[in-house]
């Protein structure tokens, strides 16, 4: 008889197992990203950029035996200097548009000229430290000192810069006439920038 209980005990703590069960209850909650996305025009500001360069020309005296000519040993000579800033927009420092102007002065030509032109300025990064810069223009540029000479300005510039905002380039310029027997008056420059995003 105690036996037959037994069995009626253990099979009514089993069937209570059954009806009692433990439920593991999970909770969960959204995962949030930290890392904050931008758009392209979330963070827009004003836009400065200051330029000086120099003009280099072909050294007609590279390759010759000439000993009192101290640069025949160099391709290129420099011809000139140039000063130019601009001031405009930027959206999340990677695209800038400005109204830029300053003075050229070129040596070889003796021209002496002021160029006021519209850029875009796009600046992606490589890294945290580094970015690229590539820069177009166009506007128009006056000749000073030689009556209503003035042309179609372009300008093009590629560059690497750093977080400081100072960046060194290379571009190439087109001033849209020309003087004596040149057709095209136009630079092959190298030179520093300094930009400034608020």
């Amino acid at each position: 008889m105690k036996l037959r209980q037994l069995h009626k005990l253990l099979f009514a703590v089993l069937l209570a197992g059954f009806y009692g069960h433990a439920q593991t209850v999970f909770v969960t909650r959204e995962i949030e990203d930290t890392k904050e996305r931008k758009g392209l025009f979330s963070e827009v500001g004003a836009f400065s950029n200051f330029s000086f360069s120099a003009p280099f020309r072909a050294n007609p005296a590279y390759g010759t035996n000439d000993p009192y000519n101290e640069g025949n040993g160099t391709w290129f000579i420099p011809d000139g200097i140039n000063i130019q800033g601009g001031f405009g927009v930027h959206a999340t420092k990677t695209i800038a548009l400005s109204i830029n102007s300053g003075i050229d002065g070129l040596i070889s030509p003796k021209l002496v000229a002021v160029p006021v032109y519209a850029s875009i300025i796009i600046n992606p990064h490589l890294n945290e430290d580094t970015s690229l810069f590539f820069q177009a223009g166009v506007g128009h540029s006056f000749a000073l000192g030689r009556g209503d000479l003035s042309g179609l300005y372009q300008k093009y510039r590629f560059g690497v810069g750093d977080t400081e905002g100072i960046g060194f380039f290379i571009e190439a310029n087109y001033y849209g006439f020309g003087l004596y027997d040149i057709k095209q008056i136009s630079s092959l420059n190298l030179g520093i920038c300094i930009f400034n995003f608020n």
